[in-house]
């Protein structure tokens, strides 16, 4: 069935809201970091896309820019989507939803997500020089 052959129903004002989902059983680690990096795989496309628009070479202070343009579109991307439908778009490919959708806790998820991301690769960098 094409998009435009879906026909809506309608719904009286009236009508009972439809009760919450029960809640889902904690989702494994691993499915987590799938979507994790399925997310940050859009970041890094990005990056990269926009790296033809650097200078050449490449300055310090353009590499910055770049570097918090991404970042701020990560907090829009992660934030507005975990607040408005409790997932990413890596969340809906593996299932994973947020279950605190508020503007607060998207917020503070996405500090403690970068924050762990870049003590992972100062670990990982520290170990491969």
């Amino acid at each position: 069935m094409r998009f435009d052959e879906v026909e809506l129903q309608s719904v009286p004002f009236d009508a009972e809201p439809a009760p919450p989902p029960a809640p889902s059983p904690r989702t494994p680690i691993l499915k987590h970091a799938l979507a994790l990096l399925t997310d940050l795989s859009l970041f890094a496309a990005l990056a990269l896309a926009l790296s033809p628009l650097l200078p050449q070479p490449p300055t310090r202070i353009a590499l910055v820019a770049l570097i918090g343009f991404v970042l701020m579109l990560s907090f829009y991307y992660f934030a507005g989507a975990w607040t408005l439908w409790g997932k990413t778009v890596g969340g809906a490919i593996f299932d994973v939803r947020v279950e605190k959708r508020t503007l607060r806790n998207a917020a503070m998820r996405w500090v403690w997500m970068v924050v762990g991301i870049g003590i992972v690769a100062a670990v990982v960098t520290a170990v491969l020089w």
